[in-house]
């Protein structure tokens, strides 16, 4: 074969395989001979846009970038995208500089929000998607609240599709790897007519879970099907019409996790003084402890947890999706936009949502039955230019109808007390502190069961949104190379929500446990106490709950009582503006010169995420506070080396209003429940960069670093313990807490080089992923155990090493690649959490260990 043919191809490989992409006018990718990186487009602005002259801090990715990284989904950008952290343990979590949802309640909404193809993608669930048939990527750091909208405090993910082609055209591409895993793909275009063109997308992906879970089936696995169908209509010279349709179906299971106790002192430990289901000797009380220790990591083999069988590690769902774009080209200058997207939705349950982390179900939260997940969007874009040329405009209107449903339980066992303990318990003496009558009395006192923990709060939740906004942005060309841009965004959200709450009925509970075992005698239904005939050393706790399982065998083990039904509605309304100069330097300054081009900019913009009703325990329901966030930054985009060199790097500085955080909290009937409230305000400072160098023909070398300090400036909560056992609300400041789930530095490294030989092109690549330690603080006693025992409550730091070696065949459009990911078997964290002061528990999820596979692409 020819060598400068050959050669011509690895340059276009190289410029394919880095965190950008070539296009031309129509979007596809176009090679070049030269040592330079290409032209990338993005629509950072809602218009087409050199990447180095827009005044944003975005990174893209095209569809052949991502082949050539391994990338197979969303979750793995996190990789090489500064100040980007994606998990997917129990929930997906995106966060963008620090910003993002921890939970995956129906109740949250996400705070890096997901575009494909234009369409919103509401809801946290179904937007870590596989990188089928995708032809490019963006993402856009810092709040995008002017012409992204609400939920957009953190950042945007922006996806588009490989559109239909006009010539019948596609490939197939298949996986085999360890742990069974086997995946395929295919895309095919069929053009219909000459102004009617489809294109077919199918992906099959399944993997065996690497995590033995003792008791029930392995965790972690993938089983991902999914389908995309296209059709692009030119209805009209000036008229085109896109269709979409994606089905996906998700049937896998999360992660199991480990279980390790933190603090003694915890209300579950010791705090409430109470004993558990295999406690026989109250002088010394150890099931809650052992539970954990049974789950312990250290005590466990390699990738083995222990949750027992009632663990519910389900990952179930059904995704539809239709979306409907017109674009109209009203004159030379202005385009008119139509977008029209609808998604359907199912979870299917029951699904665990937290625990206390051990074999035993102590503790359980399940999110059970069907949830429900259906939007209509409507977005209305105007852009164009005026005043010849010199204002570029983008102007809109956004609606959005939205409903959710949700069925959660919190389950708790019957426990058990000493008669003395349980009087000085109701009495709000703290646990840790009650006379352990077990030691004066051997074998302790008359044993008593009760339901001093919820046996079952049901909850049924349904809520219905509709959001209006109407958005505009210009850029005023002032010169050649001189430009401002001022926009805003004007947001009402109507949110309506409906809570159906049934609790344990104790009075019926006692009735039956008596029925079923006389020994167990009731002495105060309404607390559900009662006494058992019988000594300690029988395990009256675990005889009592092994009854009500036996007459309950669904997941509720314990008879309601009466619904309570609580209703709220709320309108947010929200202006986000933004404003921005930028300074393209001129092209000759830069004669003879290093450098080649440069930009300098400063942007001050807003973001905005909408409040919303939060179900408390048997309070129902309370009122969450939108959250506001105002971004200050000043960026520099150079090209260098005749282009060669690329180096981006954006500083910025971020206020944080009403901050929605998870916490731990108690409603009036002394349960402990996982709530939301608001901070005060925070403080994010931080850098990026991004550096892509091609030193020769056929090396590719890039860099990526970001550092973001968090700082609470005012974050008040309260004494957990005096709010249970006495119902005084003591406040604790937590402004000196770290920021939790994101890491405050990470850093990347990525090496290519393609070999051309007359068999081919011969292509090694070397990835390299650093995460900085995280903190995982639920509560506030966690950071008062970080303060003497950090590894306690933070994730550890860690690097990832990733290779890959591919061989291609340009004549035959082949491709060939082996590739392992991880290759230090490196055991890290990407979930966790430490609930210190509650549960006293700190539970994490592994990440993937070692995994290897070969690939096969054939394009035709």
């Amino acid at each position: 074969m020819n060598h400068n043919k050959l050669l011509a191809i690895s340059l276009a490989l190289s410029a394919s395989a880095i965190p950008s992409y070539a296009q031309d006018d129509s979007g596809r990718e176009e090679a070049s001979s030269r040592r330079q990186i290409e032209e990338v487009i993005v629509t950072a602005r809602k218009r087409s846009e050199n990447i180095q002259e827009t005044p944003v801090a975005v990174t893209a990715f095209s569809g052949d970038s991502l082949r050539e990284q391994g990338i197979m989904s969303t979750q793995e950008l996190s990789k090489s995208v500064p100040s980007l952290q994606i998990n997917d343990s129990t929930s997906p979590q995106i966060f963008i500089r620090g910003i993002g949802q921890r939970a995956h309640m129906a109740r949250f909404d996400p705070s890096v929000s997901v575009y494909i193809d234009g369409i919103f993608i509401p809801r946290p669930d179904g937007q870590l998607l596989d990188t089928i048939d995708i032809e490019s990527v963006q993402v856009l750091r810092g709040p995008q609240g002017t012409l992204f909208g609400k939920n957009n405090t953190g950042g945007a993910l922006v996806f588009n599709l490989t559109k239909p082609g006009d010539t019948v055209g596609g490939f197939v591409e298949g996986l085999m790897g360890n742990y069974n895993e086997q995946s395929i793909r295919a895309a095919a275009d069929l053009p219909i007519s000459d102004t009617l063109l489809s294109r077919v997308s199918v992906s099959s992906r399944r993997r065996d879970g690497f995590l033995k879970n003792l008791g029930s089936d392995s965790n972690q696995s993938i089983d991902r099907l999914s389908a995309i169908g296209q059709i692009r209509w030119d209805a009209a010279d000036n008229l085109t019409v896109d269709g979409l349709a994606f089905y996906g179906k998700v049937r896998e299971k999360y992660p199991s996790y480990h279980c390790e106790l933190v603090n003694d002192d915890a209300l579950f430990v010791n705090g409430l003084g109470i004993l558990w289901a295999g406690d026989t000797d109250p002088s010394n009380p150890t099931a809650y402890r052992d539970n954990c220790a049974a789950n312990n990591r250290k005590n466990l083999p390699d990738l083995t947890t222990n949750q027992g069988d009632s663990f519910r590690a389900v990952k179930a769902q059904d995704i539809l999706l239709l979306g409907t774009t017109l674009e109209w080209q009203i004159s030379e200058n202005n385009t008119l936009k139509t977008i029209i997207g609808y998604r359907d939705a199912t979870k299917f349950g029951p699904q665990t949502a937290a625990d206390e982390g051990g074999p035993q179900p102590f503790l359980r939260a399940l999110v059970l039955d069907d949830s429900i997940q259906e939007s209509l969007t409507l977005e209305f874009q105007l852009n164009g230019s005026a005043f010849d040329g010199s204002v570029d405009y983008t102007a809109g209107f956004f609606w959005q109808d939205e409903y959710k449903s949700e069925r959660f339980l919190t389950s708790n066992p019957l426990v058990g007390a000493e008669s003395a303990s349980l009087i000085a318990l109701a009495g709000g003496q703290y646990g840790a502190n009650l006379p352990n009558l077990g030691t004066l009395i051997p074998g302790g006192t008359a044993p008593l069961i009760a339901g001093i923990l919820p046996l079952a709060t049901l909850q049924d939740f349904d809520i219905n949104g509709q959001t209006y906004a109407a958005f505009t942005q210009a850029t005023w060309h002032i010169t050649d190379n001189i430009e401002w841009t001022l926009g805003g965004r004007y947001t009402e959200e109507i949110r309506e929500s409906d809570l159906v709450t049934r609790s344990a009925d104790l009075g019926a509970m006692l009735t039956i446990l008596n029925s079923i075992d006389p020994r167990f005698v009731p002495v105060v239904p309404d607390m559900g106490v009662a006494a058992y005939a019988g000594t300690w050393s029988e395990d009256p706790i675990q005889i009592a709950n092994d009854a009500l399982n036996s007459y309950f065998p669904g997941e509720v083990k314990t008879p309601l009582g009466a619904p309570q039904y609580d209703s709220r509605d709320s309108t947010f309304r929200q202006f986000t503006p933004m404003t921005s100069a930028a300074w393209i330097m001129p092209e000759q300054w830069f004669d003879d010169s290093l450098l080649s081009s440069a930009m300098v900019y400063g942007t001050w913009s807003f973001g905005f995420k909408s409040g919303f009703h939060e179900p408390s325990g048997v309070d129902g329901l309370t009122e969450v506070a939108p959250e506001e966030l105002e971004n200050r930054e000043i960026g520099i985009k150079i090209d260098a080396l005749e282009r060669s060199l690329r180096m981006n790097i954006a500083l910025y500085s971020m206020t944080f209003t009403n901050m929605q955080l998870i916490t731990v909290n108690v409603d009036s009937a002394n349960s402990l429940v996982v709530t939301s409230q608001n901070a005060g305000e925070s403080t994010i400072d931080g850098g990026e960069l991004e550096v892509l160098w091609l030193p020769s023909e056929n090396m590719m070398l890039s860099f990526t670093y970001s550092n973001n300090n968090y700082k609470y400036d005012e974050f008040m909560d309260n004494d957990l313990a005096a709010l249970a056992l006495r119902g005084e609300f003591v406040p604790v400041d937590r402004s000196k807490e770290d920021f939790a789930v994101s890491p405050e530095t990470s850093a990347s490294f990525g090496a290519q080089y393609t070999i051309v030989t007359d068999y081919g092109l011969f292509t090694p690549r070397i990835d390299l992923s650093y995460k900085s330690e995280v903190y995982m603080g639920l509560d506030a006693g966690s950071w008062q155990v970080a303060q003497t025992n950090p590894e306690l409550i933070y994730a550890e730091a860690y690097s990832l090493v990733d290779a890959r070696l591919s061989w291609n065949d340009p004549m035959s459009d082949l491709r060939v690649s082996a590739y392992v990911k991880n290759l230090a078997d490196k055991r890290y964290d990407i979930g966790a959490v430490g609930t210190a002061e509650s549960l006293g528990t700190f539970t994490r999820a592994l990440g993937d260990p070692r995994t290897f596979g070969i690939e096969l692409r054939k394009e035709f």
